[in-house]
């Protein structure tokens, strides 16, 4: 069942185990902050790019929604290294 609240560390950390169960090793997914309504996650790997970059970005936000009633949106991306860049969600209000 849906949670109505807002962001916890407990959710987005099951969100996160869920996302990496469907996509590593193409993509991985690690939180680095949560404050709020910001959530920072890192994500690695070699995003088969058949599928397209953003979607491996957006699919977190799927995998949330299904635990935690929220609209969230990508606010930032940023490429840390080959292979690995710094994402910043945001909740929409």
């Amino acid at each position: 069942m849906k949670s109505k609240s807002r962001l916890d560390t407990g959710k987005v950390s099951e969100a996160i185990t869920l996302y990496n169960k469907f996509r590593s090793p193409e993509a991985t997914a690690k939180l680095l902050t949560l404050d709020g309504d910001r959530l920072t996650l890192q994500f690695e790997g070699s995003f088969c790019t058949t599928c397209g970059f953003y979607d491996y970005l957006e699919d977190f936000i799927f995998e949330l929604k299904q635990l935690v009633d929220v609209d969230l949106r990508i606010d930032s991306v940023e490429e840390k290294s080959f292979q690995t860049f710094i994402v910043r969600y945001v909740v929409e209000k």
